[in-house]
């Protein structure tokens, strides 16, 4: 009976699907090499992505066949530098720490592959990526981290998986936005830390609600910044949905619930950290 029962159980995990996380990466350099041997049928690729993330630069190594989509995607980084990159979950770490990860080229997509896929017709058949768009659908349930600190960051998306939430996570203002601009009904609320580079996080925040004025926005100011804190809650006074905290990790699960499900209100909120 026990044995009966163990095998069970493994049969039953074998066919639960497989759970990935999205990490959002921008393109830098391709390395790409075609090597025909004499008597084979298709010529050895060897193909790979220099790509910037939030846990720094890395080589992606793009293994599998798919002629078409991979011909797509070297289309669609020559003209779009970002991209998401799926990696199942007992990866995540290996993923973060590596600088070197190899992945089927299939588990790289654009933000927006629907468009790509209409321009591109002639070079891609629609048909060939209908499992790979299907990952990526815009839909409800998505959490974005715009967050340069990988602990930080990790412990945030611990808190959003735990509430049945998907978490992704970027360290690049640039890239964050231009996921949530292709795909805004995709998410439920955005999570931003006041260090970022570029435009930084009030830009962020602003091109956001531009976006979409309706929403959840949690705006972390840091420890001991009262200045930055009263600043945060001046100019974000008339956006309901902009919530201003020195720590966003402190009563994270309640400010996620709150802000998801707001009571009523018109006015930037302080939570206390």
């Amino acid at each position: 009976m026990a044995r009966f029962c163990i095998l069970m159980l493994v049969l039953i995990t074998a066919a639960m699907p497989c759970l990935a996380r999205d990490f959002m990466v921008e393109f830098v350099e391709e390395n790409y090499m075609e090597n025909q041997e004499e008597y084979a049928k298709s010529p050895m690729i060897y193909h790979s992505f220099q790509v910037r993330s939030h846990a720094g630069l890395k080589m992606l190594v793009l293994t599998g066949e798919h002629p078409e989509y991979r011909r797509w995607l070297r289309q669609y980084v020559a003209q779009d530098k970002g991209f998401i990159v799926k990696v199942p979950d007992d990866e995540n770490d290996l993923f973060i720490r590596s600088k070197v990860y190899k992945t089927d080229v299939t588990n790289v997509h654009p933000f927006n592959p629907t468009v790509w896929s209409m321009k591109d017709s002639r070079i891609f058949d629609t048909k060939d990526v209908s499992d790979t768009q299907a990952w990526i659908v815009a839909g409800p349930g998505h959490i974005l981290v715009l967050d340069r600190n990988n602990k930080r960051s990790e412990l945030i998306e611990t808190v959003v998986k735990r509430m049945g939430y998907v978490g992704m996570i970027s360290g690049d203002p640039d890239v964050a936005l231009g996921v949530f601009k292709n795909q805004p009904e995709k998410f439920k609320m955005v999570i931003v830390n006041y260090d970022m580079p570029g435009m930084g996080a009030e830009g962020f925040v602003d091109k956001l609600l531009k976006i979409d004025h309706r929403i959840p926005i949690l705006v972390e100011t840091g420890y001991n910044n009262e200045k930055r804190m009263q600043r945060y809650l001046s100019k974000y006074s008339g956006a309901g949905t902009v919530t201003v905290t020195p720590v966003a990790l402190n009563r994270l699960q309640q400010s996620i619930k709150n802000l998801i499900n707001p009571e009523k209100g018109t006015e930037a909120k302080p939570v206390n950290g």
